[in-house]
């Protein structure tokens, strides 16, 4: 193993909680503080109380337009998340008035202040939602080394029954899971994904390791290939099942930014339904140590990722066995209907009506021998209390997937929204229900 370098240990930097974050906390309180208390004059007090209130007015403002009105991040926006926002219009006014009648270098600190307060907003905001752990994340910097293929187990057959009943952890076995990237490479040149993110469990670690069964995993938009959070909830599972999960591949269902949105669908960017549900399945199973059955690959996905998921499993019953959407959008989403069936489409509404979940649902539940996988499905809904407008959406998935025939289950987090807490939430309660059906435990 190399050693890491100053650039890798800064971008590995834990921005949810720790001294990182609690530093930068603590150095725009004391920044803040040095821009309000200056001579008491009358002038002064006006001065930074007008400051003070018109910044908060206008952030409130903005927050309610882009927020409210507008929906432009089509997500809802925590509490938190906007106290942080009028927290740093009322910082960033205070130190704008500072460069007025003031000496050069607290005009140099006012104008340093400003950047510090939109970065510290910018911290706090993330570390509410949870879902960008460090700051290669939060930068869209992968701070994953690669994984070393070779030393994977060659593929193998259990023995008949579930595995849990013949299993016996060596003495040896690793304690921990370990992750890492791998090139899954695309068969549409267009569709340039990054590299995917596996984890290992302890039993996926020894040299004469069991098949296991896989979960594929799909971030939200934006985001990057992780198995940060549900590999917190393997890890639990792993250790009280004498080392055995699942493997999980966290692919780029995105293609190559967190900035693109293929819809996943072919055609708009790059063959992406088709990477998801053909290209990288293949790789997996040629080279991972996984269970061939489709009762053991499961397709799961959260927000953007969790609408690719209940598509891929609603259309291609014969490789999915089950099915985790964790708060999944309704159906493929460019801002608006209008742009999502002009932009992503072309304009063919057939092409789009196809490619909706629900519709896909319905044309299965239609088909005989699509209905019949169905009922040998289990798809996992997972979504926070307070996760407006996919709740919603949750619901109407569960009750069509329902209606289609899988063997459904709806999770509901209290008091979450889109955020980390949500994912580990939906994990937690959806391999309670696959453990016993992939034969773990």
């Amino acid at each position: 193993m190399t050693e890491e370098g100053p650039v890798e240990l800064i971008l590995e930097i834990r921005i949810v909680d720790g001294p990182f974050l609690w530093g930068t906390y603590a150095l725009a309180a004391a920044v803040f503080l040095f821009l309000l208390l200056r001579r008491p004059t009358r002038r002064w007090v006006v001065t930074a109380a007008s400051a003070l209130v018109g910044g908060t007015l206008a952030a409130l403002l903005a927050t309610f337009v882009v927020q409210d009105v507008l929906n432009v991040f089509n997500s809802p926006m925590t509490i938190t998340a906007r106290a942080w926002i009028v927290l740093a219009g009322a910082s960033v006014a205070l130190a704008v008035v500072n460069l007025w009648r003031s000496r050069w270098w607290r005009k140099l600190v006012a104008v340093w202040a400003i950047a510090l307060f939109a970065w510290t907003a910018t911290l706090g905001i993330s570390a509410d939602f949870g879902i960008l752990k460090n700051l290669g994340d939060l930068l869209d910097v992968s701070t994953e080394k690669p994984l070393d293929l070779a030393s994977l187990a060659p593929h193998s057959v259990n023995p008949e029954g579930p595995l849990a009943d013949s299993w016996q952890a060596p003495v040896d076995m690793p304690t921990t899971s370990i992750h890492g990237t791998v090139t899954i490479p695309a068969s549409d040149p267009s569709f340039t994904p990054r590299d995917a993110v596996v984890y290992l469990p302890p039993a996926a670690q020894l040299p004469d390791a069991p098949a296991l069964p896989v979960v594929v995993f799909l971030s939200g938009q934006p985001g990057a290939p992780d198995v940060a959070d549900i590999g917190t909830v393997l890890d639990g599972y792993a250790a009280a099942h004498d080392g055995l999960a699942p493997i999980v591949v966290s692919i780029d269902h995105l293609g190559g930014s967190s900035a693109n949105n293929p819809l996943c669908v072919d055609g708009y960017q790059g063959d992406a339904f088709r990477y998801v549900n053909t290209d990288a399945p293949a790789f997996i199973a040629d080279t991972f140590n996984v269970l061939p059955g489709r009762e053991y690959w499961t397709i799961a996905g959260f927000s953007n990722g969790g609408e690719c998921a209940i598509a891929s499993g609603a259309a291609n019953p014969e490789r999915w066995g089950s099915i985790i959407d964790i708060s999944g959008e309704l159906e493929p989403d460019l801002g608006t209907d209008e742009e999502t069936l002009d932009i992503g489409f072309g304009g063919d509404q057939a092409a789009y009506d196809a490619a909706k979940p629900l519709n896909l649902l319905r044309a299965g539940a239609a088909d005989p021998a699509t209905a019949a996988l169905y009922a040998e499905t289990t798809a996992v809904f997972a979504d926070g209390s307070d996760d407006e407008p996919y709740l919603t959406a949750t619901r109407t998935l569960f009750a069509a997937a329902t209606e289609a025939g899988m063997r459904t289950h709806l999770v509901i987090s209290p008091g979450t929204g889109h955020e980390s807490a949500t994912i580990e939430y939906g994990f937690e309660r959806a391999f309670a229900v696959l453990y016993p059906e992939w034969g773990l435990g």
